[in-house]
C-alpha cells in the first residue's frame, strides 16, 4: 500500500519527468517511475503545489536554500543541515533494526534477502552520517525518533505472513519519505559534505524503495 506514514516528514518523493537531477548526474539506471511516482508528476509537479492536506509535494526546482538562514525548504517547513541529519540518522538506525527483525521474523526467502540488504546498507550510512556529523560539531541522537521507534515496536508486535506485508510496506513508506527529504538536500544543502552525501545515498534509496514495491506485488498476489 502506498502511503506516506510519518508525522514528522509526510512527504512523496520528488519527480521530475520520471528521473531527478541526481540520477542524471550519477549515470544510474534505477528504475524511478512507477504508478504512484507518475500520479505525483502528474499531479502535482506541474502546478508547482506543495501539497495537499495529507502529502506535501516539492515541484522539481522549487528547492532552495532560504536566503541568509542556511536552512531549506522541505515541503511546508524549513530544515536545516543538522534537522536533515538527525532526521536521516534515526530513520537509518530504524531501517537496521527492522531488517534485523525481518531477519528473525520472517520465513519469506526474498524478504530476508531484501532485510540484509537494508540492514548492510543502512548500517554503513549510518557510520558515514556519523563520520559527517562529527565534522560539524554536531552529536546525532543514538535513540530513534518516536515516528521511528512507533513503527519498529508496531512492526515488533506482528509475526508470519503478517508481518512481511506491513514491514514491506512500511520500508517502502519510510523510502519514499527518505527519497523526497534526500533530494530537498542533495539540491540545496550549503554544505558541501552534507550534499555529496544526500547525492551519493539518493540512488540507493530509490533502488531499495524499487524493489520494496516489486517485492510487495509479490506478496499481495
Amino acid at each position: 500500500m502506498k502511503k506516506i506514514f510519518y508525522g514528522v516528514a509526510a512527504l512523496a518523493l520528488v519527480a521530475g519527468s520520471a528521473c531527478s537531477r541526481v540520477d542524471a548526474n550519477t549515470s544510474n539506471s534505477v528504475p524511478t517511475s512507477d504508478a504512484y511516482e507518475a500520479t505525483v508528476t502528474s499531479s502535482n509537479s506541474a502546478s508547482g503545489t506543495v501539497g495537499t492536506s495529507a502529502d506535501a509535494y516539492v515541484a522539481p526546482g522549487t528547492t532552495s536554500t532560504v536566503a541568509g538562514t542556511g536552512t531549506m525548504r522541505y515541503g511546508t517547513r524549513n530544515i536545516t543541515e543538522a534537522t536533515f541529519l538527525t532526521e536521516a540518522a534515526s530513520s537509518s538506525m530504524m531501517e537496521v533494526q527492522l531488517g534485523k527483525l525481518a531477519l528473525e521474523r520472517s520465513a519469506n526467502s526474498e524478504v530476508k534477502r531484501l532485510a540484509q540488504t537494508l540492514v548492510d546498507h543502512h548500517t554503513k550510512g549510518s557510520q558515514e552520517l556519523t563520520s559527517i556529523a562529527s565534522g560539524m560539531n554536531l552529536t546525532l541522537p543514538t535513540a530513534l525518533l518516536p515516528e521511528h521507534q512507533k513503527l519498529v515496536d508496531e512492526l515488533s508486535k506482528l509475526t508470519g505472513s503478517e508481518f512481511d506485508r506491513k514491514y514491506i510496506d512500511k520500508i517502502e513508506d519510510a523510502h519514499e519519505s527518505d527519497i523526497a527529504l534526500f533530494d530537498v538536500v542533495s539540491n540545496a544543502a550549503p554544505t558541501t559534505t552534507v550534499k555529496a552525501f544526500a547525492i551519493r545515498t539518493l540512488p540507493m534509496l530509490r533502488i531499495h524503495e524499487h524493489e520494496a514495491d516489486e517485492l510487495e506485488k509479490k506478496i499481495l498476489k
